[in-house]
C-alpha cells in the first residue's frame, strides 16, 4: 500500500502503488465527493503517472463520477479549474522529488484547497458502485491551458510588467509548465532562456536540485539575467536566484512580493518569519500570521482568502486567484510587483538578508547527511523547525556547498 508523506499519498509505482490500488482509491474518493461528481484531471509527462490516472479515472467512474481529463497540467491549473469549471474536486499525479522512485497523488475538492493529512481519511467509506447506465463520463478539455494562460495575465497589470524589460532563466524540471511558461513570458515581453523544455519519460531527479540551480546559475551569469527560477514537475514550488548567484528563500521571496500588496493585506506562513520581514511589512500594516501545520494553513487560506500563503518549501498560493500551490501565478505575481515597486532585486536581498539570518556554517555535500537528521528536502536544500525556530540548509549554486543559515527573530 502506498503511504503518507509531508500529508500527501505517496508510492512507488507497480509495487506498493499499483493500478487496482489506484482504482480503489479512485472509487473511495469518488463516493466521498458523491455520485454525478464532476472531477478534473492531470498527470506529468512520466508514463507511471499516467497508467496510475487512468486506474484512478476508472474508480470515478465506477461510483458514477464524470471527469474532466487535462492530461498533462500543474498544480495550480487543478486548482484553478475546479473554481473556473464548478467542479467538485480534483486529483494530479505526479513523480515525487522528495521520495525515490515514486508517484505522488495530489486530491483537491472545491473550491479548489488541497486534501492532506486527517483530510485524506475516507478509506473507510462505503464505496457505492452504479449500474451500466450511470457509469460516468470522461470529457477531455484541450484548452484548459489556454484558458488558464489567459486568467494568470488578466489577473497582474501586464502593462506595468512590459516596460521593466526582465531577462529571466527558467528551469521547468521537464513539468508541463514547458507549455505555459513560453506564452505567458512573450506575452509579458521578457527575455528568456528556457531548460528542459522537452517530454522525458522519467525526471528522477530529487530534492535538493543541485544540478538544475547549478546551470540556471551559469546561465544567468552568461546571459546576464536578472532572476532565475527552477519549479518542481508539477509547479507546486519554486526557487528564485539573483543576478549575484543567491539562492532567495521563501521569506525574501513573499517580502519581495508583498511590495505590491495593498495596506491591511494579510500573509500566511507555516513557519516562524525573521522579525526584520515582519517589522517592515507591519509599516505598511500588512500583517504576517505563522501558524502550525499546513492543514491550518489551507483551512485559514480558504476562510479568510489572505493575499499571500507560503511553505517552508517554496510552494506559494495567491488565494484571490486559486487555492492551490501555484509557482507560476507566483512568478508573475513576483514579477508585477518587482516592477511596479522599481526595485533590484540583489540589492533589496543584499541589504536584509544578513539582517534577517546568520550563517552558522558552510557544509560541502558530502557532509549534508549528518546535518540534515529529521530535516525535510526543498527544491534548494532542507529546512528544520526547532524549538530556536526554522533554520534552512541552502545550496550555494556558484560554491557548490550548502549553508547553514539560522534565522534572526
Amino acid at each position: 500500500m502506498p503511504s503518507l508523506f509531508d500529508g500527501r499519498i505517496v508510492g512507488v509505482p507497480n509495487k506498493d502503488f499499483t493500478p487496482d490500488i489506484a482504482a480503489r482509491l479512485g472509487e473511495q474518493f469518488g463516493s466521498y465527493l458523491g455520485r454525478k461528481s464532476v472531477v478534473v484531471s492531470g498527470r506529468d509527462y512520466n508514463p507511471s503517472s499516467r497508467m496510475l490516472k487512468r486506474a484512478f479515472t476508472s474508480g470515478l467512474m465506477s461510483v458514477g463520477v464524470e471527469v474532466l481529463d487535462f492530461h498533462e497540467s500543474l498544480n495550480g491549473e487543478i486548482s484553478f479549474s475546479i473554481k473556473r469549471f464548478g467542479a467538485k474536486g480534483g486529483f494530479l499525479f505526479t513523480t515525487s522529488h522528495s521520495v525515490k522512485d515514486s508517484v505522488l497523488l495530489r486530491l483537491f475538492k472545491s473550491p479548489g484547497f488541497e486534501l492532506t493529512g486527517p483530510k485524506l481519511g475516507f478509506e473507510n467509506i462505503e464505496v457505492g458502485r452504479v449500474g451500466l447506465g450511470d457509469i460516468g463520463w470522461v470529457m477531455y478539455s484541450e484548452y484548459i491551458h489556454k484558458l488558464y494562460v489567459s486568467a494568470v495575465l488578466s489577473f497582474v497589470k501586464v502593462d506595468e510588467i512590459i516596460p521593466r524589460g526582465f531577462k529571466l532563466v527558467v528551469h521547468t524540471a521537464y513539468s508541463p509548465a514547458d507549455m505555459l511558461v513560453p506564452d505567458i513570458l512573450k506575452a509579458l515581453e521578457a527575455d528568456y532562456v528556457l531548460l528542459q523544455n522537452v517530454k522525458a519519460k522519467a525526471y528522477e531527479s530529487t530534492y535538493p536540485f543541485t544540478r538544475e540551480l547549478e546551470r540556471v546559475c551559469r546561465i544567468i551569469k552568461a546571459t546576464d539575467a536578472e532572476l532565475g527560477v527552477v519549479v518542481n514537475n508539477d509547479a507546486s514550488s519554486m526557487v528564485v536566484i539573483d543576478r549575484e548567484g543567491r539562492v532567495l528563500l521563501p521569506e525574501e521571496v513573499m517580502f519581495l512580493i508583498a511590495l505590491n500588496a495593498p495596506r491591511g493585506s494579510l500573509i500566511l506562513a507555516d513557519s516562524r518569519v525573521p522579525g526584520v520581514f515582519k517589522k517592515l511589512l507591519a509599516e505598511r500594516d500588512i500583517k504576517v500570521v505563522e501558524l502550525e501545520s499546513e492543514e491550518e494553513l489551507i483551512e485559514m487560506s480558504y476562510k479568510m482568502r489572505p493575499y499571500l500563503v507560503y511553505r517552508f518549501n517554496g510552494s506559494f498560493e495567491v488565494p484571490l486567484f486559486s487555492l492551490g500551490y501555484d509557482a507560476v501565478i507566483t512568478l508573475v505575481k513576483l514579477l508585477e510587483s518587482i516592477a511596479m515597486a522599481k526595485v533590484n532585486v540583489s540589492e533589496v536581498v543584499g541589504k536584509y538578508r544578513e539582517k534577517a539570518y546568520e550563517e552558522v556554517k558552510r557544509v560541502s555535500p558530502e557532509k549534508v547527511p549528518s546535518e540534515t537528521n529529521l530535516a525535510l528536502p526543498t527544491l534548494f536544500g532542507y529546512y528544520k523547525r526547532t524549538p530556536e525556530g526554522s533554520k534552512y540548509i541552502v545550496y550555494k549554486p556558484e560554491a557548490g556547498e550548502f549553508s547553514l543559515l539560522s534565522p534572526r527573530f
